[in-house]
């Protein structure tokens, strides 16, 4: 398998192209503490679900309602915040790169709010790699779901799913690939974790952020990017 059979690429936020972990971890420690609520043990697997998700997992104490107010001040904080604690995964700046040269489309897929998303993008200088950008609040009054993100842009820009891959660290972006059609690539160097991605039956994977190796799963046919 090689590159020149797709055609464009879709992929997940936090924990595929930047490691957000540190920020993220500490401003739900700091909104549960602010609030006078316990704080539980947190890592890693806690992110990729969208953030309302994320606060009933949190505070399963809390009513529906307090844990709105939750992500309310979450999203308050997390939209000035300088991300100084998220860093890009060593290999995407290159493998955006060759992506780039070989004709592809490139897309971001997230369940993080637009803004946000392109604010980040913007700060750690990936932006301008990515034709577009489709998050879960791209749609006035609708939550997209990550098969909703892709056959969105499939649609506006002509892809033929066939030719595409989504490239993601959770079972959420394999399961969203293979509702929409497309080839999907798991990320196990992120916050997913392996076994939960690898029974979500990845067609492709990658273990390493350097992103040196690709192979298909589960023969191990190496993919060249």
């Amino acid at each position: 398998m090689n590159v020149k059979n797709f055609s464009a690429f879709f992929f997940d936020l936090d924990g595929t192209l930047v490691d957000s972990a540190p920020d993220i971890l500490s401003l739900i420690r700091l909104v549960l503490e602010e609030a006078a609520l316990p704080v539980p043990d947190m890592d890693t697997t806690l992110i990729g679900p969208p953030l309302e998700d994320i606060m009933a997992a949190v505070a399963p104490q809390c009513s529906t309602e307090q844990q709105l107010a939750l992500v309310l001040a979450y999203r308050k904080r997390y939209r000035v915040h300088d991300y100084a604690g998220t860093r890009v995964f060593t290999g995407i700046p290159g493998l955006l790169q060759r992506l780039r040269k070989q004709g592809c489309q490139l897309f971001v897929a997230t369940n993080k709010p637009n803004y946000v998303t392109r604010r980040l993008l913007e700060r750690k200088g990936l932006l301008p790699l990515f034709t577009d950008i489709v998050c879960r609040d791209s749609v006035p009054d609708q939550a997209l779901s990550k098969c909703a993100m892709i056959r969105r842009l499939l649609d506006q820009y002509g892809v033929s799913a066939s030719q595409t891959v989504m490239v993601g660290d959770s079972r959420l972006d394999m399961e969203g690939g293979h509702q929409a059609g497309v080839t999907t690539l798991a990320a196990l160097y992120g916050y997913g974790g392996r076994d939960a991605l690898l029974s979500a039956n990845p067609d492709l994977v990658v273990e390493s952020e350097s992103w040196q190796v690709v192979k298909t799963w589960p023969g191990g046919v190496p993919v060249y990017l």
